[in-house]
Parts: structure tokens; C-alpha cells; sequence
């Protein structure tokens, strides 16, 4: 069990013990020399002591270099200690800084390749309608040359009916001249030859009936013809109506075919939108990769800072340093002043 207290005598003897194995007498030293006894502030007393009667007896080397010495080692270690830790916490700051930020571009990166997705969807929907337009289109120009096919074929049939319909006339009108002139030349030869003709002019009446009959039937044969090229004509008509109506319907394929267009440029557009977001996504990608060299960059410094800090630990071996330049300077028997003409123990203090 630690004492309560401790002696002027005992200070000196453990003060001594460390200066011989060449450590430093600090208060902290010379207490656990003792066992960890006594107080700290006791011990200060009788080491202030000890370097009073020692600096009285004039040594050679002034106990107060060993106190700057010291200082000066334990400001050191301060100060390093402070500086290292400030490098710590701005190493700290730094990396969390650049990890919020490959954070931030990530979540960037996967907005961007979401929206890329997202315009590769559209653009094949677009594309997907473009194809069922222009095989609509191809239809509708098959449908309209059909009927300009039809068209053309009705209006040559129109042709041969409107040709065929002023032969037709044009039979009538000789058949006519014919049957005039027939019954002019009758007359002179009646006139002329009277009854002796007679049987010659029943003759011709009867060609005249089958003449007649025949001019009915061509008669009959033109009606038809002109119900066929009344037929012809309202077909033409409607052909005509239909053909206004695939005029329409070009027009309107035009319109489509001009917003189509539009469409293929606002496809364009949006492929190059999508072209400049996988730029972007590659450049973030770049910036992440340069965010993790940078990290690692950081992780080398700080690496750099614990050797450092290693370093700067290594400096607690000035204490041993000193006390061999102690020992160097006093000697092992210099350390041991004499008892001479010093007070008897003094009385143990708090």
C-alpha cells in the first residue's frame, strides 16, 4: 500500500536513480520511481529543491538548459501533435467533401442514364410509328395508282364509246342521204316512166321498209350505246369523285408525310440529346474515376501524415537523448550530490 507521504531524501534518492539510468527526472517519473507516492506538487517542491542546491554548488552546465531542453522537446511534441491532428481533421473534411460529391455525381450519373433510357424508349416508339406511316403510305400510293389505273381504263373505254357513237351517227346520216336521194331519183323516174315502174317502186319501198327497220334497229343500237356512255359517264363521274378524293387523301398524306418529317427531326433531336447525354454520362463517369484517384491520393497523403505523426512520435527519444548528453556532461558520480551540511529528514508533507 502507497504512503501518504514522502521525504526530501527519498526525492533525491529516486531523482538520482533516474538520472543514472539516463532518463529524465520528471515529476511524473520521480513518482512512479516511488512507487506512485506522493503528491505531485510535494515532489515539484523538493525537485525545485535539488536544482536550487545544485545550481548553488556552480556545475559546470546549468540545470535550466536541461529545463529548456525539455521544454523545448515537450513544446515540440505539442505542437506537432497539434499540427497532426489538424492535418487529420482537414484529411477527414477533405474526404468526406469528395465522397458527398462522388456521392452527388453518381446519383448524376444515374439520373442521366435513366434519362438516356427513357429517350431511347421514346425514340424507338417514334420510330415504331414512323414504319406503320410509311407502309401506310406505301398502301395509299398502291390504292391510288390502282385507281388512276381504273380511271385510265374507263375513260379509254369512254374513247371507243364516244368513237364507236359517231360511226353509228355518221351510218345514220348516210342512210338518210341514201333514202333522200332514193326518193328523188323514185320521183324523176315515176314522173318519166309512170306505171311501167310501178313494180320497181314496191320493190324499193320494200327495201325502204327493210331500210326503215334497220334504221330502227341501229336506232335502238344507238340508244343502248348512249345508256352505255350515260353509265360510262356517271362512272367517269364517280372515278372522277374518287380521284378528287385520292387527291384529298395525297394531300393529307402529304401533311402526315411533312409531320413525319418533323417527327424523324424531332427524332434526330432527341437522338442527339441522347448522344450528348452518354457524352455527359461518359465525362461523369471520367469525374468519378478522377474522384477515386483522388481519394486515393488522399488515402497516400495520409498515409504520408501517419508516418509523419510516426516520425514526430520518434522524437519522444530526445528525453533518452538528453539524458545521455546529461550523463556525457556531469558524469554518473556528478548526479550524486553530497549530504553534506543538508537538514535531517524533513517532516512528511500532504
Amino acid at each position: 500500500m502507497a504512503r501518504a507521504g514522502v521525504y526530501f531524501s527519498d526525492v533525491k534518492r529516486a531523482r538520482e536513480s533516474l538520472i543514472a539510468k539516463g532518463r529524465r527526472p520528471s515529476i511524473d517519473a520521480v513518482r512512479a520511481e516511488l512507487g506512485d507516492t506522493g503528491s505531485k506538487t510535494t515532489i515539484h517542491k523538493y525537485l525545485r529543491e535539488l536544482e536550487a542546491e545544485e545550481g548553488a554548488q556552480g556545475q559546470p552546465v546549468s540545470e535550466a538548459i536541461l529545463a529548456l531542453i525539455t521544454q523545448l522537446a515537450d513544446q515540440l511534441k505539442a505542437d506537432s501533435d497539434v499540427v497532426v491532428q489538424e492535418m487529420r481533421d482537414q484529411a477527414a473534411s477533405e474526404r468526406t467533401q469528395h465522397e458527398r460529391e462522388i456521392s452527388a455525381q453518381q446519383s448524376l450519373l444515374a439520373e442521366e442514364q435513366q434519362r438516356n433510357a427513357d429517350l431511347t424508349g421514346k425514340l424507338n416508339v417514334v420510330q415504331q410509328q414512323l414504319d406503320a406511316v410509311q407502309r401506310r403510305l406505301q398502301e395509299e400510293q398502291i390504292a391510288r395508282h390502282t385507281a388512276e389505273q381504273r380511271a385510265a381504263d374507263l375513260g379509254e373505254r369512254l374513247a371507243d364509246a364516244e368513237r364507236h357513237q359517231t360511226s353509228l351517227e355518221d351510218k345514220h346520216k348516210q342512210a338518210r342521204d341514201a333514202l333522200d336521194h332514193f326518193r328523188t331519183a323514185s320521183k324523176e323516174q315515176r314522173d318519166q316512166e309512170g306505171r311501167r315502174h310501178e313494180h320497181q317502186i314496191q320493190s324499193l319501198q320494200l327495201q325502204l321498209r327493210e331500210a326503215q327497220q334497220s334504221t330502227v334497229l341501229k336506232q335502238e343500237q344507238l340508244t343502248q350505246l348512249n345508256k352505255e356512255a350515260a353509265s360510262l359517264v356517271a362512272e367517269l363521274s364517280a372515278v372522277k369523285q374518287a380521284l378528287y378524293g385520292e387527291k384529298e387523301s395525297s394531300r393529307s398524306l402529304a401533311r402526315k408525310v411533312e409531320q413525319l418529317h418533323t417527327a424523324e427531326a424531332r427524332a434526330a433531336a432527341a437522338e442527339a440529346q441522347a448522344g450528348a447525354s452518354r457524352a455527359r454520362a461518359v465525362e461523369l463517369e471520367d469525374a468519378l474515376v478522377r474522384a477515386n484517384e483522388l481519394c486515393n491520393e488522399l488515402r497516400q497523403q495520409q498515409a504520408g501524415m501517419q508516418a509523419q505523426l510516426e516520425s514526430v512520435r520518434s522524437a519522444s527519444t530526445l528525453e533518452q537523448r538528453i539524458a545521455e548528453l546529461q550523463q556525457a556532461v556531469f558524469g554518473k558520480d556528478a548526479a550524486k550530490p553530497t549530504d553534506m551540511g543538508k537538514p535531517g529528514p524533513k517532516e512528511p508533507s500532504e
